[in-house]
């Protein structure tokens, strides 16, 4: 009650200021001359400050406050404790000696002197750091500064400290406190597979609230030099990412030996991205082209674009309302996997209409239709303009525990102004139907739900002679079915997420052939497919296998486990493995990895292996060692290329300090 009425008091007495003082503690004397001595237990409230302390006055005349005892303050922002202080509520200004602190939650500060000035804030003999007090791995120390809140920090005689040993010293330093300051940004040093030292210096560029600026300039000692520009922008409904990259080469150019085409000097890659959407349209903008097809290797050759085998450029365009979508693209591929691009197909333009799926008049079945149009073009080879035209009629019925799905679709396929072929303007009319019965019994158990689902199927696909089409994709050649197969699903769910799913089938087709996936196999009896998926605690697992049991033989074979080792590891391996009947198709592959996680420490490696060919495609390691405050990353990075016989590799170092990423590339 005495604290109550000792507050009331205080805070009757400090209502002339601009925002009411609030004071408790558990004494409280007031002079003549309107000062207040607060002691015991003190706390302080104004705006949204809390100042705590053993004594405090409070002049209320100059409305001043006096700390002369150690005083813990917190606001919204931050929290510091010092010795003693003071602070002016009128002007908002104040001091507070010896402090230590928080800001953020996340910055660590302490130094002999803070002064704070509206928004500013000077210092002393300050510390600065991500690292808590009793991990101070590194620190930047400064023998005075000023800090302005959404503006920058200034500081003079500057160190950076590592494990207390000075680093690096600048007798001036400057750093933006917001997140968008005009500037130059942290570079990059190191090397690469042609250039024994590289140096890029980014500089941004703040046009206004909403767009900005980064050019960098790229240095590399023998291959010339080079200057990106991206400009970023944001709009009310989407937003505009543009980049030039133009390099201009210069000494002995050896990258370009026994190479099909004439060394350019100038070199270069336009990028946009853009997305914008209003009601019901919307459209995606993408350019990505580059001045030839080697630009990715010779100009990213310390990265993974190298191997890129092509770029795309498109204009996405899609109306959507209740009752249909239409769609527009305009589609170019820009292949860098040959010299030019007079044989490449672009698609220019497609468009889709469809007409979303309605129930059918007061029947039980839904309808829905979709046409596909698409102008082929190639430079130089067959080019035709293909409509495709799906019209789908569906049903599902329940009958009893079983629930029948029924499915019912003529296709006809136009192809018009087919150029520079001996094949002319045809249609394809193609039916297909597809029935599907199935039913679910479920178990409960204390520990898990089991259902079993077995379900038939019928599939056909009519036979027409397709021999006189074009050949653009997979749609110009759609292959006749005749199919009836059978599937067993087991599934057990757990309570606490995990669960194990189980299906074997198999099937049969009333033709001599049928597909795995985009490989044709000859026979009627369809192989028998086992696919099991598991993830219970640490433990997962997924395989999917086509065996064929005429001739008794693997067809396809999907498989990864990964199980702990121990508290700390993490062991994976997965395989592929597809025989194909086509020579030179199949795969033959294994890969391995592990991750190791001791208290900050990580490590990961993954090999990858070529069975088929015997040799050894990637490997991948990686050490972080994790300071909370700060982190350390070494990687090591190499690819073989069968088709070109050369062997890429990286490492990289490196250092995060303040979410500020140093590289440290070495390539070779």
């Amino acid at each position: 009650m005495k604290r109550f009425l000792l507050a009331l008091s205080a805070l009757m007495s400090f209502a002339y200021a601009k925002e009411p003082v609030n004071i408790t503690a558990d004494k409280m004397e007031r002079d003549k001359n309107g000062v207040i001595t607060a002691s015991g237990n003190v706390e302080i409230q104004y705006i949204d400050k809390i100042l705590q302390s053993d004594e405090v006055i409070y002049d209320t005349e100059n409305k001043k406050i006096y700390i002369n005892k150690p005083v813990y303050i917190k606001t919204k922002n931050f929290q510091l404790k010092g010795t003693n202080g003071w602070w002016d509520i009128e002007n908002d200004t104040g001091e507070i000696y010896n402090f230590e602190g928080v800001v953020d939650n996340k910055y660590y500060t302490r130094g002999k002197v803070l002064r704070k000035e509206k928004d500013e804030y000077y210092f002393q003999n300050g510390e600065f750091s991500s690292c808590e007090f009793n991990q101070y791995d590194w620190y930047v120390k400064a023998k005075s500064g000023v800090i302005k809140e959404n503006d920058e920090a200034k500081t003079y005689h500057t160190t950076f400290n590592f494990c207390k040993i000075p680093i690096i010293y600048t007798p001036y330093f400057s750093y933006p406190t917001i997140d968008r300051k005009t500037g130059f940004l942290i570079p990059t040093i190191g090397q690469d597979t042609y250039n024994p030292f590289i140096a890029k210096i980014p500089f941004f560029y703040v046009i206004n609230r909403t767009s900005d600026l980064t050019f960098t300039y790229d240095y590399r000692n023998k291959q010339g030099e080079g200057l990106d520009t991206e400009y970023r922008r944001v709009l009310e409904n989407g937003y505009i990412n543009a980049d030039l990259y133009f390099f201009r080469e210069s000494g002995k150019r050896d990258w370009w030996s026994n190479r099909s085409i004439t060394p350019i000097t100038n070199r270069y890659r336009l990028k946009l991205d853009s997305i914008y959407s209003f009601d019901n349209l919307k459209w995606y903008l993408k350019i990505d082209k580059p001045s030839d097809t080697y630009f990715f290797e010779d100009i990213y050759n310390s990265s993974h674009l190298k191997y890129l085998s092509y770029t795309r450029s498109y204009l996405f365009t899609n109306y959507s309302t209740e009752n249909f979508d239409i769609e527009f693209n305009f589609d170019y591929l820009y292949d860098l996997t040959v010299p030019n691009q007079e044989q490449t197909l672009q698609e220019l333009p497609e468009v889709r209409l469809y007409y979303k799926e309605r129930k059918l008049f007061d029947t039980p079945f839904y309808i829905d239709f979709l046409s596909t149009n698409i102008n082929f073009y190639r430079e130089k080879g067959e080019s035709a303009f293909r409509s495709d035209n799906i019209l789908r009629l569906t049903n599902t019925t329940v009958f009893g525990s079983l629930i029948n799905s029924f499915e019912i679709s003529p296709r006809t396929t136009f192809y018009l102004g087919v150029r520079n072929s001996n094949k002319s303007d045809t249609i394809r009319n193609l039916f297909s139907v597809k029935d599907s019965v199935k039913t679910i019994f479920t178990r409960d158990y204390s520990k898990f739900i089991y259902s079993i689902i077995p379900e038939i199927t019928f599939s056909y696909i009519s036979k027409v002679n397709q021999d006189n089409l074009p050949q653009f994709d997979r749609e110009d050649n759609i292959f006749s079915q005749k199919d009836l197969d059978i599937a067993l699903n087991n599934i057990l769910t757990f309570d606490n997420n995990n669960f194990f799913r189980w299906q074997i089938a198999s099937g049969y087709t009333f033709l001599d052939k049928y597909l795995v996936g985009l490989n044709e196999y000859k026979g009627n009896i369809k192989p028998l497919k086992n696919s099991i998926f598991f993830n219970i605690d640490k433990y997962s697992a997924n395989n999917t296998t086509y065996y064929d049991i005429n001739k008794n033989s693997f067809l396809r074979s999907i498989t990864s486990v990964s199980f702990p080792i121990g508290s700390h590891i993490t062991y994976s391996i997965s395989h592929s493995y597809d025989k194909a009947d086509t020579e030179g198709i199949g795969t033959n592959q294994i890969a391995n990895s592990m991750s190791i996680n001791y208290k900050n420490y990580t490590f990961n490696g993954y090999i990858l292996n070529n069975l088929k060919y015997g040799y050894v495609q990637q490997k991948r390691f990686s050490f972080i060692w994790d300071r909370k405050c700060w982190s350390l990353m070494a990687s090591f990075y190499e690819d073989y290329n069968r088709d070109t016989g050369k062997t890429y590799k990286t490492i990289y170092v490196m250092i995060n300090i303040l979410n500020a990423h140093y590289l440290l590339p070495f390539a070779r």
